[in-house]
């Protein structure tokens, strides 16, 4: 697995030359022994402690006054302005030796992760999905090493509690309402 250098965390992020390449995807279902907020706010948790900003309260709080059966809540990486600035300093840096400088690391691809949580008959459904910003300066997979920590962590901590029921990776997910969904991203958070 390559190990992406990065300095600084949340939408202050800058990440060195050693690259991941590729769009961010990849995210995670759960199904876990715990109450849709509890498993909300430790996913949250888990991934501020990978490097993620918190989102704060506005996309959980439109979640919950739409009616949704969902608990949501967001975490950043990256900023879009940045990105772009960083991007451009990144082009001209490029091949001259100056990018192993962390002055000239580029801003970290702005990406979302959204926890989210409901009930089922099986136990509480935990989803974890990361969308990148196509508004961004680098299309790059710096948020797929972050949230897999994140997701790994999350299934240890639930794996030893007994609190595990199952746990699959997700390569894409679904626009069928949940606040995981593009649609939903896009349409509450206006991300793109």
């Amino acid at each position: 697995m390559v190990a992406v250098i990065m300095r600084g965390s949340g939408e202050d992020a800058h990440v060195g030359p050693v690259r991941w390449n590729g769009l961010t995807r990849g995210g995670a279902r759960m199904l876990v022994r715990d109450e849709p907020a509890s498993a909300v706010r430790r996913a949250t948790d888990a991934l501020i402690a990978a490097g993620f900003s918190d989102g704060g309260e506005a996309f959980g709080t439109a979640i919950r006054e739409s009616g949704s059966e969902w608990t949501a809540h967001d975490v950043r990486l990256g900023d879009v302005a940045r990105s772009w600035k960083r991007g451009v300093v990144e082009f001209f840096a490029e091949g001259t030796g100056l990018e192993f400088f962390p002055k000239f690391w580029r801003g970290a691809t702005p990406t979302v992760v959204v926890a989210c949580a409901r009930r089922t008959a099986e136990g509480t459904e935990l989803l974890v999905y990361p969308h990148y910003s196509v508004r961004g300066g680098a299309d790059r997979n710096d948020a797929a090493p972050l949230v897999r920590q994140a997701v790994q962590g999350l299934s240890d901590a639930y794996g030893a509690s007994g609190g595990l029921v199952s746990s699959e990776k997700l390569l894409s997910i679904k626009n069928d309402g949940s606040p995981a969904s593009q649609a939903v991203v896009r349409e509450v958070l206006g991300w793109r």
